[in-house]
């Protein structure tokens, strides 16, 4: 029986050092969503669905046509007759005349016809026959189809851990399974003496408790374990198993056969098929440990002892491992942080717990109102306000409550959507929490001190973008910082006859919400139409059936355009040729950035601003998005 010594031991930090030095190879794997949890998405996830995918009712009441409630109230009620009802999942199918309404439960869908609901808190039954005491508008108490997540809509990027609000958004839009990275670890328990647990224990032999610990151990760092089973103590058999996992793993761990003994081989194994790079930590337990590479596949032999092992994984191996995913083991995982109010936030008086939003320790509200799933993807956690708190001020203290897993993003963004701010993110490195609230949002956003950075692309009358606003809001200790220029036009579909504004007039349109740039750039394109054509603004606008419409995204324009609910939109032109539609310019804009100015020195901002004027960064603009003479130029106010 000959022994082998040990190569000369190194230190823990040594050992540390070298282990956290191995390069880990990533793999891609399909689970259903409600295994994914704590893993990392592979991909962007792309909806295939509207959602909801129809007009949906957000409150008990009745289906209306809104006109026929502009004449109610609490002292002259107006009657309706009501011709049937409907409840949530309910397929059958109303139109709704004039005089006419439904009633409809939370959740179930708007008959043709209706466009908006009044509360029955608002109404009284009187046979076939409801009173109504309160007008309401169009769209009122209606989630519109595709309102929430729109189909073709990127709904949660590439790397984004999932966690509970994540399988939430995922199932929301019928995801059953996800491709998601992890490294696959197998796990070989090497030694004549063990047996599987459950099987009958002879004399002399003890079960395997390494296999299973280690499992478990892997699962908490959210990689994933490939369990072979026992391999006694003969090299070809070690072999064999060895290269399987090799082949099939992106790490193999053994426990057992790592020492100077005579049975213990393992180390002989790695020398001859790869390269080790260590045999023995000054470490107690846990001495005899081997790592080294076979085939590049980082392979490292545990001591049998589970103590001894489960040391060397935790204090060498795990970190490794969650560096590779960027996650943290569940043991000890902090479910509660504290911060402070970053805006004032308004309680309706009741107990609650409201969904919130956590960038760089302040806190801001994350509710998109009932029925939003998008909330969850929006929310870091939650914090608890009593009945009796009316009103929190900025920097009030809270305690947030975790929703279980959160990348804390680097800025905060608000304002109008572009893809330019996409890749920004990408460029920088940096995780941004964006808020699509359009120009005017986000100049509300950052007068509150909601936002570090907003979007903004707001027109006035002559043509002069975004420095008139911040003038007429006196926003004062702020900073614009010019962006750059977008195409701005009509959107239809390929085949469409359409050629320009004189064509829109017969058309279905589909316009922007109010307060968003583009649909105050429209405004300004249509005043010209109308001077040129000696019109009245007004009566123009009332000649465009649509008009009064309002999509909350370049994408719900696009989408409407695509899917024929309209003739024509407005919108920009990388999202039209995105989607495969013809675009028509009709203008350029000027999209800027506005930027609190206490923050304007902070790395990440200095990254951005450095990022914008890149060469890397106009190379890879979309179609219709361009830099030019002013972008990075700094206005102080």
């Amino acid at each position: 029986m000959t022994h082998k010594e040990f190569r000369t031991l190194i230190p823990a930090e040594e050992a540390r050092r070298i282990i956290n030095s191995i390069h880990v190879m990533l793999s891609t794997i399909s689970l259903p969503v409600e295994g994914a949890l704590g893993y990392r998405i592979a991909e962007d996830i792309i909806s295939d669905i509207n959602v909801p995918s129809f007009d949906r009712s957000i409150m008990d009441g009745y289906a209306v046509h809104a006109e026929d409630t502009y004449q109610a109230c609490e002292t002259e009620p107006l009657g309706l007759h009501v011709i049937g009802s409907i409840s949530a999942g309910c397929s059958e199918s109303y139109v709704l005349k004039k005089g006419e309404s439904v009633a409809i439960a939370t959740g179930a869908p708007i008959p043709d016809g209706a466009d908006a609901v009044v509360m029955v808190e608002d109404t009284k039954e009187v046979d076939d026959t409801i009173l109504v005491y309160r007008p309401v508008h169009t769209g009122e108490n209606i989630m519109s189809r595709g309102s929430d997540i729109l189909r073709g809509e990127q709904i949660l990027r590439k790397n984004t851990k999932i966690g509970s609000r994540e399988i939430g958004v995922l199932s929301a839009t019928g995801k059953r399974e996800i491709d998601v990275n992890t490294i696959k670890i197998g796990i070989i328990s090497t030694g004549n003496e063990l047996v599987t647990p459950g099987k009958s224990l002879g004399f002399g032999m003890i079960y395997d408790t390494n296999s299973y610990a280690l499992s478990a151990s892997i699962k908490e760092c959210g990689a994933t374990p490939v369990i072979y089973g026992i391999v006694t103590d003969d090299e070809n058999a070690m072999i064999d198993a060895i290269n399987k996992a090799v082949n099939e793993c992106d790490m193999v761990l053994t426990s057992g056969s790592t020492s100077a003994g005579a049975g213990d081989i393992m180390y002989k194994i790695i020398d001859e098929k790869g390269k080790t790079l260590f045999h023995g930590i000054n470490i107690k337990p846990g001495k005899p440990v081997v790592a080294g590479l076979i085939n590049d596949v980082p392979t490292i032999g545990l001591p049998g002892n589970p103590t001894s092992a489960l040391t060397i994984f935790n204090e060498f191996v795990a970190p490794l491992v969650r560096n590779r995913l960027d996650t943290s083991c569940n043991s000890g995982y902090r479910t509660t942080v504290s911060a402070v109010i970053g805006s004032g936030i308004k309680s309706p008086g009741r107990h609650q717990y409201l969904p919130v939003g956590l960038v760089r320790g302040k806190v801001y509200p994350a509710d998109k109102g009932s029925g939003a799933i998008t909330t969850l993807a929006d929310a870091d956690g939650f914090i608890e306000i009593s009945a009796e708190t009316e009103f929190l001020a900025p920097g009030t203290p809270v305690e947030v409550t975790l929703f279980g897993n959160m990348d804390e993003p680097d800025l905060m963004f608000t304002g109008g959507y572009c893809p330019g701010t996409v890749l920004l993110e990408k460029f920088t490195g940096f995780n941004f929490r964006v808020l699509n609230t359009g120009s005017t949002g986000g100049f509300s956003s950052i007068s509150t001190g909601v936002s570090d950075i907003a979007g903004v692309n707001m027109p006035d009358d002559s043509g002069n973008y975004n420095i008139p606003v911040i003038e007429k809001m006196k926003l004062s200790d702020v900073v614009l910082i010019k962006g750059y220029i977008r195409e701005q036009g009509l959107i239809v579909r390929q085949d469409s006859d359409i050629s320009g504004t004189d064509d829109i007039l017969d058309k279905r349109f589909i316009n922007r919400n109010r307060g968003s740039g583009t649909r105050s750039l429209l405004d300004l394109n249509l005043k010209r139409f109308a001077d040129e054509k000696g019109m009245l603004f007004n009566d123009l606008k009332k000649s465009i059936t649509g008009y009064n419409s309002g999509a909350k995204s370049h994408h719900a324009v696009c989408n409407a355009v695509g899917e024929g609910f309209a003739d024509v939109g407005f919108g920009i032109r990388a999202i039209a040729e995105q989607f495969g539609l013809k675009f028509i310019k009709t203008s350029d804009e000027e999209f800027d950035f506005l930027i609190r100015r206490d923050i304007i020195d902070i790395p990440e901002v200095r990254t951005l601003l450095s990022c914008l004027s890149s060469k890397q960064f106009a190379d890879n603009l979309p179609p219709g998005i361009s830099i030019y003479e002013r972008t990075g130029e700094i206005i102080n106010f």
